[in-house]
């Protein structure tokens, strides 16, 4: 799993998330951001992003990621 923030300098969680997904396509990508509920209301969650958590992230929604993600792959 890589956590990941969108707006970074030099390069963006997109570019970051298309790179691991390329690399190690099961790599799950979970998307920090500001901008969170946006991007999901409006379907602009981008590519090779599995889940994206607002920022600040709640301790709460990190761990039910973290869980749902890490449950699903258990019998791969």
């Amino acid at each position: 799993m890589v956590i990941t923030d969108l707006g970074m300098p030099h390069v963006d969680g997109r570019k970051v998330a298309a790179t691991i997904k390329a690399s190690v396509p099961e790599t799950v990508v979970l998307l920090l951001t500001g901008w969170g509920r946006r991007l999901v209301a409006e379907g602009e969650v981008p590519a090779g992003v599995d889940e994206v958590l607002s920022k600040p992230p709640r301790l709460a929604d990190l761990r039910a990621a973290l869980a749902k993600h890490f449950n699903a792959n258990r019998g791969s």
